[in-house]
């Protein structure tokens, strides 16, 4: 699984995948491009920054003329209906918060009832009571036959996507790590009191957390970072160090790239037969990817139905 040269060589390597890529602005337009002329003959939906629909439309109008010129079986109703924007529907696009105006053109792709779809940072806009809408749809459209293709959102949501993710670092394109579920779980050493507190840095400071303040650990590009109150600071062990004195403070290595607090999981939900996410109970709902093989030790080990 070599990495790729550029999102060109990236997007016609992985053709007919679903590929989710944390990249720079540069790279989103040229990935546009090429999926406009590599899936030409294959009902395409998009949707970029710049998509900020008719000002003088209401979200009902707006989506009634889209459904006119998709001519599908899905109707104007039926999108506003699935994407919460019953009461935004007479709502004039200018006025629209940036969340429903992305949750607009979710709709406005769903009425094409694409093959290909297209998405500029997808979750960008999407608050965590929302993103679900988003996810279940894009989970649709994968589970149909469909692929879907993000460009510029950090690995974290990367990862959440059903498909494979990768990272732009130097001007390659990384595979993101993923999890195979072969591996064999670690075994839990026993109960005998331990100390240990998790240290990371902050300026030239060294920090010590306790693991209960820890919400997640995880890896991007490369590097290891502890999340603590919403901040993300600098760890130097290695997450499977990490891994086995975390372990008894209850926490499980849910994804190669994120081990997390199990006690500060507050929703597991599963988008597609292979795509699964870990809602935390924190300010900003995080989300953390769950790998397809460690679903079943995680709900085995903790007595989840």
């Amino acid at each position: 699984m070599a990495d790729y040269n550029s999102i060109e060589e990236l997007l016609e390597g992985e053709r007919g995948e679903s590929v989710h890529v944390e990249c720079g602005r540069d790279a989103v337009d040229r990935a546009v491009r090429f999926v406009h002329r590599a899936y030409a003959n294959r009902r395409c939906a998009f949707y970029v920054e710049t998509d900020k629909g008719f000002d003088r439309d209401t979200v009902r109008s707006y989506l009634r003329f889209f459904a006119r010129v998709a001519g599908g079986s899905v109707t104007a109703e039926e999108v506003i209906a699935h994407f919460g924007l019953k009461d935004a529907a007479k709502t004039p696009v200018k006025k629209l918060t940036p969340e429903r105006r992305a949750l607009m053109n979710f709709a406005r792709m769903s009425l094409f009832e694409p093959e290909v779809v297209f998405c500029e940072r997808p979750l960008g806009d999407i608050t965590p009571d929302a993103r679900g809408l988003v996810q279940a749809w894009l989970g649709q459209v994968v589970e149909s036959g469909g692929i879907v293709i993000t460009a510029g959102e950090p690995l974290r949501e990367a990862l959440l996507m059903p498909g494979t993710a990768f990272y732009e670092e130097d001007g390659r394109f990384c595979r993101a790590q993923t999890d195979d579920g072969d591996e064999d779980p670690a075994e839990y050493a026993g109960d005998e009191v331990r100390v240990f507190k998790v240290p990371a840095k902050s300026g030239d400071a060294t920090l010590l957390f306790d693991p209960r303040e820890v919400d997640f650990v995880e890896s991007v590009n490369r590097a290891n970072f502890v999340s603590v109150r919403g901040e993300l600071y600098p760890v130097q062990m290695t997450l499977d160090e990490l891994e086995a004195e975390l372990e008894r403070y209850g926490f499980f290595r849910c994804h190669r790239s994120y081990i997390v607090n199990v006690q500060k999981v507050a929703k597991v939900e599963r988008f597609t037969r292979n795509s699964f996410n870990l809602t935390l109970a924190d300010a900003a709902q995080t989300q953390i990817p769950l790998a397809k093989g460690r679903a079943d030790e995680m709900r085995e080990r903790y007595g989840w139905k």
